[in-house]
């Protein structure tokens, strides 16, 4: 947050008027909740992608034969893997691109840092 905040020349603080209780704000509250919420997110996506197939499955097992049934189970059952696939998929792609650009928005999977 340094980096998006004015600063004086020589580093020199700007004091605040006597009396008055100024709020700063936290360093790295935002990020902290954004990070969280992601992360809930990726486990909730997940989970419910999981429980989709689950039941699918369940649909297949209790069709008894009924093509039209059996044609539904698979189709919300492809639909719960590809799911998954772009789940996974936006989770490393989120990675890659806020570590090529020098922060970690998901604690996950470090991003290895190139040294020029």
């Amino acid at each position: 947050m340094k980096l998006l905040s004015l600063q004086l020349p020589g580093g020199e603080e700007i004091a605040p008027p006597a009396g008055m209780n100024i709020p700063t704000g936290g360093e790295g509250k935002l990020i902290d909740i954004l990070k969280a919420s992601i992360n809930y997110l990726f486990i909730f996506a997940i989970i419910f992608a999981l429980l989709i197939l689950i039941y699918s499955g369940w649909l297949w097992m209790t069709s008894v034969g009924d093509k039209q049934k059996i044609a539904s189970a698979k189709q919300r059952m492809t639909y719960a893997l590809v799911g998954l696939i772009v789940v996974f998929l936006s989770f490393f792609i989120i990675n890659f691109v806020t570590g090529f650009f020098g922060f970690e928005l998901l604690d996950a999977i470090p991003f290895p840092k190139l040294d020029n």
